[in-house]
């Protein structure tokens, strides 16, 4: 009998061990022991500049940066991008990244959003015209989603840019809105 149980148990773990194998090699978006989509990589997503998106007021312009799951499962995104201005021939440039509210938008403050394939989270990217003496001129934008350590590169020439300064809000679900 006592044989018996302990190739029962022995089998019982070997399925358990199985199970978990076959789950865990099944490419599941959800964070491991919960049911919580994983967040989205850097390869999951598609980010570009709204075409639709440009802003200017008093000295201040903006766009909208979005970001959109191309990958075919749910992830989420949480707070803020990272950001980094590039020269003509890809040098950095220096840079001071401000996260909270622009001039445009008020920040709606870190929070998850959930991305279903297709779907997009906005954030509201904002910087001032020169009118003092340390400004920058960029050709590129690299924009890091949050949490990742990979960045994209994206076409970028909006003129000079005062204090070397880019404001930006945390991602949300949609478009924010301005005022």
């Amino acid at each position: 009998m006592k044989m018996r149980m302990k190739k029962t148990a022995a089998a019982a773990a070997a399925t358990a061990c199985a199970a978990l194998l076959v789950a865990a090699g099944s490419g599941s978006a959800f964070a491991q022991g919960s049911r919580t989509p994983a967040g989205c990589s850097t390869a999951a997503l598609k980010v570009a500049l709204h075409p639709d998106g440009n802003q200017a007021g008093v000295g201040n312009f903006g766009e909208d940066l979005v970001f959109t799951n191309t990958s075919h499962q749910t992830c989420t995104v949480y707070g803020y991008p990272g950001l980094g201005l590039l020269n003509a021939k890809h040098g950095t440039l220096p840079i001071k990244v401000v996260w909270g509210s622009t001039y445009f938008v008020h920040d709606p403050g870190r929070h998850t959003v959930t991305l279903r394939p297709g779907q997009s989270a906005w954030a509201d990217l904002a910087w001032n015209a020169p009118y003092g003496v340390k400004s920058v001129k960029p050709s590129y934008l690299e924009v890091t989603p949050p949490n990742q350590r990979t960045h994209v590169t994206l076409r970028f020439a909006p003129g000079a840019i005062d204090d070397s300064a880019l404001h930006v809000t945390a991602l949300t679900a949609g478009p924010l809105p301005r005022g």
